[in-house]
């Protein structure tokens, strides 16, 4: 055989070797998937029996900053250093504004103004946003597979919406908000993965939430005159709704997202949180006693469509041939 026939095949199966490493995900990264998803989707309905006693910014304020305060204690008995070195500062305050200030205030007033729910679901077009911003700024290839995941996502979601569409048109200043919160977040995704902030992964997840946090506690006072009081007169379902958001749905859902948000692409970190909803209306059928009817029985199975689409492994010699310059 032709050395240089030999030559030319041994660069082609490593070619196709790394483009399958590329776009297989590790078990890591499926258990961060699990996390996220059964975490995040299970607290739509802790976070009705929270609001139900506090304000909305009472209850975020008083979650998040002990959960920045919990990752960052975590990285420091770990031996990390929770130092951010001065030329880092802006980024993580970047970081900080549009994973977690914007995000988080921005759903908040547009809650108020549609029903949660419905807000949700809107919520989750960030995976679509973050592709687009992805294939922008970090020029990441849009295969068939992602634009098809995102096609299947997005059907599951309008599905979930069913009628409730029209009510976009009711009440459209809450609609522009909650799209302003799925901007930032796909925005913060993006971000992350391009800049590869430097920095233990608590840490950097730790600072991001505490200075995201400051903003919403500034803005705390202008909504409950008196939080300390509203805080001391919870009840137990109350505290268990705190405590979620703290320990798991703060710390530990939040270290799995930017997790993923840092090592895996764009599209894989993004889309799979689209299941995050259809896990809210099981979870609410489960805790709460709703009921939910034949559409969001189709929702999940496009959503899972859409997850397993982005997830499959791809060998084409177009992936290949496109992989091979770099």
């Amino acid at each position: 055989m032709n050395p240089s026939t030999e030559s030319v095949r041994e660069r082609h199966a490593g070619a196709a070797l790394a483009v399958s490493q590329r776009h297989t995900v590790a078990p890591s990264g499926l258990l961060q998937i699990a996390i996220l998803t059964l975490v995040w989707g299970c607290n739509w309905p802790v976070l009705k029996m929270g609001v139900t006693e506090l304000p909305p910014l009472t209850f975020r304020g008083a979650t998040l900053a002990f959960a920045a305060l919990g990752l960052l204690t975590i990285s420091k008995l770990s031996g990390e250093s929770i130092r951010i070195p001065r030329e880092l500062w802006g980024k993580v305050i970047a970081l900080a504004l549009t994973n977690i200030a914007a995000w988080n205030g921005l759903i908040l007033f547009g809650v108020q103004q549609m029903q949660a729910g419905r807000s949700a679901i809107l919520a989750y077009t960030m995976p679509v946003w973050a592709v687009l911003i992805g294939f922008g700024l970090l020029h990441e290839p849009l295969s068939k597979l992602k634009i098809a995941g995102l096609v299947l996502g997005m059907c599951g979601m309008l599905v979930l919406l069913g009628e409730d569409v029209r009510t976009l048109r009711h009440s459209p200043v809450g609609a522009l908000f909650i799209l302003g919160a799925a901007l930032t977040w796909a925005l913060g995704t993006v971000l992350l993965r391009r800049w590869k902030v430097p920095l233990p992964q608590n840490t950097l997840t730790g600072w991001m939430m505490l200075l995201g946090w400051i903003p919403i506690a500034v803005c705390v006072p202008f909504f409950d005159p008196h939080p300390l009081a509203s805080l001391a007169q919870m009840s137990g379902t109350a505290w268990f709704a705190v405590l979620y958001n703290i320990f798991l749905a703060g710390t530990l859902a939040h270290w799995a997202w930017f997790k993923m948000a840092r090592t895996l692409p764009v599209a894989v970190s993004s889309l799979s949180s689209l299941p995050v909803p259809v896990v809210g209306v099981l979870s609410g059928m489960l805790f709460l006693g709703e009921r939910p009817g034949p559409s969001e029985f189709v929702a999940l199975g496009l959503v899972l469509a859409s997850l397993a689409a982005v997830l499959l492994t791809t060998r084409s010699k177009a992936d290949v041939a496109t992989t091979v310059p770099e």
